[in-house]
């Protein structure tokens, strides 16, 4: 059962809005999520459908100017969850979206303009690898990469939008220092963990990257762990974990991973 809401006139808003799991914490915390938002039609519909009460922007996150969305009002917390598939160890060896990758410099625009009192920020942990991206290069040749796998002529000059782009390693992180400096620069305050969810109730072992900003510059609370893997949670005093089939709804009819084309990777087998 949710919290009852808090009587207050400040708003709650949500950028990235998808399934609506970030507003469910929200709502359980006594926050009711004022406005939502995101540019994916099916992300918003869906995210409507969860939470009726919530009014919801389809647009995208830098289009929406954040004294426009607030009128006025006050912004008690704000939350984000931009897009992690160019950071997630996950992805493979697809081409890295320069634009994608830009999506976290949003909550400093929020912090920067209507200040909201608390941001919280979920992300793949390698998130603070956030750096400069460079042209991915043939090895035989050492030219440049396009997107459609071809490789450029030898002094073939081929525009950025065209390059296959990958993460600089020699600059891993200096765009991630350069969005906490700037952040910390605006008078928040910012620390941030990498929890197991599973470790606080949440029925999935997935590690996560949490951060939480504060504007009045104050320190920052966590909460305590209340799970741990079964052969150990007794020993802890904690509970056990909560398995995945336990808000599976196994009599919806879906689409079996098994027998496509496409081999499936070795990490996905080894889960299933």
């Amino acid at each position: 059962m949710n919290a009852g809401f808090l009587l207050d006139n400040r708003m709650t808003a949500v950028l990235f809005a998808g399934m609506g799991g970030g507003c469910d914490g929200l709502e359980d915390a006594g926050f009711h999520v004022h406005v939502a938002i995101n540019h994916d039609p099916v992300a918003v519909a869906v995210h409507e459908r969860r939470h009726r009460h919530t009014r919801h922007l389809r647009c995208d996150v830098f289009e929406a100017d954040p004294r426009q969305v607030t009128n006025g009002r006050g912004v008690r917390v704000l939350h984000a969850s931009p897009d992690c598939t160019h950071f997630s160890v996950a992805k493979g060896s697809k081409p890295v979206s320069k634009r994608r990758r830009s999506l976290a410099w949003v909550i400093c625009r929020w912090a920067g303009t209507v200040r909201p009192e608390v941001i919280t920020m979920e992300n793949v942990q390698e998130i603070t690898t956030w750096g400069p991206l460079i042209a991915k290069r043939d090895p035989a040749t050492g030219c440049v990469l396009r997107l459609d796998g071809t490789v450029a002529a030898k002094g073939e000059r081929v525009p950025v939008q065209e390059q296959w782009l990958i993460p600089d390693p020699r600059h891993k992180g200096r765009i991630w220092r350069a969005w906490l400096k700037h952040l910390r620069g605006l008078g928040y305050s910012f620390e941030h963990r990498v929890l197991v969810c599973a470790d606080y109730g949440v029925p999935t072992i997935r590690k996560r990257f949490f951060g939480v900003a504060k504007a009045d510059g104050g320190p920052i609370s966590w909460p305590e762990r209340t799970h741990a893997p079964r052969k150990v949670a007794k020993q802890l005093g904690l509970k056990p974990w909560i398995g995945a089939h336990t808000i599976i709804d196994w009599s919806l009819p879906v689409k079996s991973i098994f027998g496509r084309k496409k081999p499936l990777a070795d990490a996905t087998l080894r889960r299933t």
